[in-house]
């Protein structure tokens, strides 16, 4: 049985593996029709992954130790905001021989093979790919007692790879459940006195200490990520504010202006709510059952809910 922590309060330790190129070509295929990429690959390339719901949950599964990407980044300029971002190893890999077919599936079973058995500390890998050439990495992780998560396609994901790992998630699931709706939207929007927009990439480098809606918005992210992955609306306080620096490594409740997390919590009543103080003390999504996620609306993480 893989050797994981014994507390949930106790961090795991995640390393994550980007099959980039597979990722980013599915989707343009998925997007464009089969051959699209395949007949551009040559050219700069426009961005189709969006980077955010993938790596919230790798947080999800604990602390980011490793984050790299394998591709041939010459045609990827145009993520390189996103990747640099997020702190991503980039990981050149130029294409060998007349087929244009680069190594990078070899390498990155290589690289975490070695890290697993390199560094004791690791316990959760997780590899981005919709490429069955992942399945034997995954029987070698789970023999070396650790747990290993895929992320893909769906509708291009190998039956075999998916079914080899200990989780399978679909990007286009994480990405829909990254979205807010209509009503988060429009709540966010009344906040914000106005119309909700991304920053261009000088406003987001020129970002200091997150504001008080950044906060809330990692604490609903967090908190709707934890309650799905435990199952239940009842999430270990302490692990939320883990979870909300993972997503937003700035964080300081203090500097928001709140003497502690329970007094940052409290700004939210709407959103959250603390259910007890037993073992550091847990809370809940307002205004819903204290139980099984599966009884949560699906939208139960808009502050409107």
């Amino acid at each position: 049985m893989p050797q994981f922590p014994s507390s949930r309060a106790e961090a795991t330790k995640v390393a994550i593996y980007w099959d980039f190129e597979n990722l980013h070509a599915v989707l343009a295929n998925a997007a464009h029709g089969d051959g699209a990429y395949r007949d551009n690959r040559l050219k700069l390339q426009p961005v189709f992954v969006d980077l955010k719901p993938i790596l919230e949950y790798a947080a999800s599964l604990g602390d980011i130790i490793i984050n790299r990407a394998y591709g041939n980044w010459q045609f990827f300029a145009n993520y390189r905001h996103a990747l640099n971002e997020a702190g991503v190893d980039l990981i050149q890999m130029f294409p060998r021989g007349s087929n244009m077919k680069n190594s990078a599936d070899i390498r990155m079973a290589l690289d975490a093979l070695s890290d697993v058995h390199n560094h004791p500390h690791l316990t959760h890998v997780v590899v981005i790919s919709s490429d069955s050439d992942f399945i034997s990495l995954a029987q070698k992780v789970k023999q070396a007692g650790r747990f290993i998560a895929g992320v893909g396609v769906a509708g291009y994901s190998n039956r075999f790879w998916t079914v080899s790992c200990n989780e399978f998630k679909f990007y286009q699931n994480l990405l829909a459940a990254s979205v807010p709706t209509a009503g988060e939207v429009a709540a966010l929007e009344i906040e914000a006195g106005g119309q909700v927009t991304a920053p261009v990439a000088d406003e987001i480098e020129a970002v200091g200490s997150p504001s008080l809606l950044d906060a809330k918005q990692a604490l609903q992210r967090a908190l709707k990520q934890l309650v799905d992955r435990n199952g239940e609306n009842y999430v270990s306080r302490s692990a939320l504010k883990v979870f909300i620096k993972r997503l937003l490594p700035s964080f300081d409740e203090q500097a928001l202006g709140c003497s502690n997390f329970s007094e940052f919590l409290h700004r939210f009543p709407e959103l959250v709510v603390e259910v007890d103080a037993i073992s550091g003390g847990h809370v809940a999504f307002t205004n819903q059952p204290v139980g099984q996620a599966e009884a949560l609306p699906e939208d139960s993480s808009s502050p409107d809910a």
